[in-house]
């Protein structure tokens, strides 16, 4: 039996009891980092423009569109909200395998959730969601040593978790959940260019996912089959992303008793996780030299690995996307750290990144190197783990500071204020203000989702008073 076709028959058969402690506990909590995500991402750029789309196209009011309150396709309604929860590029990173996991299974459970037309119940769906988010995971360690850099692995292997948990939420027999699988691998799809180049396309590959994972679902309902030897067949994963190479132990070890997806991190900062401890060890410097200007400095250097400095590493310069220019610049993220201190949602605004002259100046002073040999580190984490920030200003002080650990990580988890705090900056950033006594008891809500009979309610309490009139 193909590793693959194993691994999703396992998760057919999971049950909310079959659940460890640890792993319902990160379910509930990145169900909370999403939905704030997407509270935040309602407000931003092209995306009431591509609700506008949707409705103009219509079909049946099956599944809502968060904050905005529409109901649409269930297919629809998954890719706006996976849109609206990547806008910011703040939603979680599974760190060694550089998956975004959450983005693509969960706007897909939800949707098709909300299909079936009945309850949801708060086990079934964390139960799904876990699963769901262990399958996209472990696809990708499975080739995480072998795949081209230039493939996006939240995207592939996201329509493939994406699939499969759509059809467990549905009710769908093992052999079916299978088929969906098997579609979704036929649906894989993402690309870096859409980074490279600094574009809106980098939030609509996950959305693509969760739409395609839905869609997906239905095919299979109906009666459409698809490929079952995904990982080892002869055009499976291991071949076609994995060059050849694949590590079967990967989907199959430890199944039920290690759960990867637990290992997940909170993102505390809306940009690329490559910027991230550049961003803490700046933080660091700042508060290590007190005040200081920006003419005050007479040289500044970054270090990252040669992962990072292929996502962030290169000039900043403005393009056709300013906020996508800042988020995926250790240039900028520095600057604005030393000068300002970690930026937040609104210092990505596109009109602020351009008027922020004494950011951009410094930013292209800033030296961006490779941590040569950082990429080989022990604990997995080699993509974003080592971090450096040195800094010499013209009086003398001077500051120099390694990261080994990465804000967010397990290794270095946030704290419950600091999740608090950064679910209520999105929903501060939500296209409409919603009703504060609401938006505390959803986020009770959620704190305790795994408990609750139905979570229909809940999605209710994330849309905003202003689009139900």
């Amino acid at each position: 039996m193909d590793p693959a076709e194993k691994l999703i028959g396992w998760y057919a058969g999971l049950r909310f009891e079959d659940l460890s402690g640890e792993a319902v506990r990160a379910a509930c909590t990145f169900v909370i980092d999403n939905l704030g995500c997407a509270l935040a991402g309602s407000s931003a750029p092209v995306n009431a423009e591509l609700i506008e789309l949707h409705l103009r196209w219509g079909g049946a009011p099956e599944a809502t569109v968060l904050v905005h309150g529409h109901r649409l396709p269930a297919p629809a309604a998954a890719l706006l909200n996976a849109a609206m929860i990547h806008s910011y590029d703040y939603d979680d990173t599974h760190d060694p395998t550089s998956i975004h996991v959450f983005v693509t299974v969960l706007p897909a459970i939800l949707a098709a959730a909300e299909s079936t037309g009945g309850p949801i119940s708060g086990k079934d769906f964390i139960a799904a969601l876990a699963g769901a988010a262990e399958i996209t995971i472990r696809l990708g360690y499975s080739v995480r040593d072998h795949i081209h850099s230039g493939w996006l692995p939240t995207s592939i292997f996201g329509t493939i978790g994406a699939a499969a948990g759509a059809a467990k939420i549905m009710g769908l027999a093992p052999e079916v959940i299978a088929d969906a699988a098997g579609l979704g691998y036929a649906q894989t799809h993402g690309n870096r260019q859409a980074v490279l180049d600094a574009t809106l396309a980098k939030r609509l590959q996950p959305a693509f996912s969760a739409q395609a994972g839905v869609q997906a679902a239905a095919f299979a309902q109906i009666g459409a089959t698809g490929p079952r030897r995904i990982a080892e067949g002869a055009d499976g994963i291991f071949e076609l992303f994995g060059g050849g190479k694949g590590d079967p132990a990967a989907l199959t070890g430890g199944l039920g008793e290690r759960w990867e997806m637990s290992q997940t991190s909170v993102k505390p900062y809306p940009c690329c996780r490559s910027n991230h401890g550049v961003i803490s060890a700046a933080e660091e410097v700042k508060a290590k030299l007190g005040e200081f200007s920006q003419e005050d400095i007479e040289s500044a250097d970054v270090w990252v690995t040669r992962y990072s400095y292929s996502m962030v590493g290169e000039p900043f310069e403005i393009r056709q996307n300013p906020q996508v220019d800042a988020q995926f610049s250790a240039q900028w993220t520095c600057a604005h750290t030393l000068l300002h201190g970690p930026p937040g949602i609104r210092a990505f605004e596109p009109q602020k990144v351009r008027s922020g002259e004494e950011i951009k100046a410094l930013a292209g002073r800033i030296g961006v190197h490779i941590w040569e040999g950082g990429d080989h580190v022990p604990d997995g984490n080699a993509p974003f783990r080592l971090s450096r920030v040195a800094v010499r200003l013209k009086d003398g002080r001077s500051a120099d500071i390694t990261h080994e650990k990465v804000k967010g990580s397990p290794a270095w988890p946030l704290t419950d204020t600091e999740r608090r705090a950064k679910f209520m900056e999105c929903a501060s950033n939500a296209v409409h203000s919603l009703d504060a006594a609401c938006l505390e008891e959803a986020l009770a809500s959620l704190e305790s989702i795994d408990t609750q009979p139905n979570i229909r309610p809940i999605l209710g309490m994330l849309i905003a008073q202003a689009a139900m009139v």
